[in-house]
């Protein structure tokens, strides 16, 4: 708990901010994933936050419209930005990050060791990633959803909220796993054919990558493999080819939601990775027969 206050201490002085509520999470074995709640206002003047070198990523989900820009290492500066509400940003603090920020300031802030990863992975039984997709100003409703169930938390007694938090610090890690991870250079097996961690590792992606198209160079990207590696790799393993199996998962995916959400059509063709709601129903439709609507009436759980 020590160590991990230490880190939410350190992340709320970077800010300027002399104290701020924190949590401490354990999802799996010894590393601790940490949530800081930081809360102040800069007025109009900027203030820098030089956050060091560490092995490390840092997730800034923000409660509050933000304006800051990046600080390059060169000290140049971006063109000031403001992040929305509800949006989030992602990066490696690796070689540390620096920003400047103006006004009214509110977000959790999620400290996540790259040990962490390493956990996991060896916990699922998946490949180990080495690297999550830098991402700014991005809207993830599964960040925000986690950053909605926490905020409780933190007036929680500590018999309940310690029950919780091991379970919603490991849906966050996952989800970061699955949908940012990168991992390292990969080889087909001798037979060029997939390996069953890799195999598992690429499916993961697609479905935590659903929503936003899942163009081939960007999975094959995020997996460790060539493009065409890739492709001839998952035809031999599966007998599809990844347009194929996407396609079949797109829709499976969409009878499950339509089957047991009260979502509308509109959200689960976005969700599911329709360019819009008229190519799903069209889609959909000539898949089963009936437009989405229709099936869900017959097959309501």
């Amino acid at each position: 708990m020590s160590e991990a206050l230490t880190v939410s201490e350190k992340i709320a002085a970077c800010f300027g901010i002399n104290a701020a509520r924190a949590l401490a999470i354990r999802p799996l074995y010894e590393e601790t994933l940490t949530v800081v709640h930081l809360e102040h206002s800069y007025d109009n003047s900027e203030h820098t936050v030089l956050l060091p070198a560490d092995d490390a990523f840092l997730v800034v989900l923000y409660l509050v419209d933000v304006d800051h820009c990046d600080i390059l290492p060169d000290g140049a500066r971006t063109p000031l930005k403001t992040y929305s509400r509800g949006s989030m940003c992602l990066i490696s603090l690796r070689n540390g990050a620096a920003i400047s920020v103006r006004g009214r300031f509110e977000a959790l802030a999620f400290h996540i060791p790259s040990a962490l990863f390493i956990e996991l992975a060896e916990e699922a039984g998946e490949p180990r990633i080495d690297d999550l997709t830098t991402c700014r100003g991005i809207d993830d409703q599964v960040v925000r959803n986690i950053g909605g169930a926490l905020m409780p938390m933190f007036d929680m007694p500590d018999e309940v909220r310690d029950t919780l938090l091991p379970h919603i610090g490991l849906a966050l890690s996952a989800h970061l796993a699955h949908r940012y991870g990168r991992s390292p250079i990969q080889h087909l097996s001798g037979t060029g054919q997939l390996s069953p961690l890799q195999e598992k590792r690429i499916k993961a992606y697609i479905a935590a990558n659903l929503s936003g198209g899942t163009p081939v160079d960007k999975i094959a990207e995020a997996c460790g493999f060539s493009v065409d590696a890739l492709c001839s790799g998952f035809l031999r393993t599966t007998g599809q080819s990844v347009s194929e199996w996407i396609a079949s998962y797109r829709m499976s995916r969409a009878q499950s939601r339509l089957s047991r959400t009260g979502e509308t059509i509109a959200q689960i063709a976005e969700e599911c990775g329709f360019p819009n709601e008229d190519e799903f129903v069209a889609s959909f439709t000539k898949a089963e027969g009936v437009p989405p609507a229709a099936w869900r009436l017959r097959n309501r759980h």
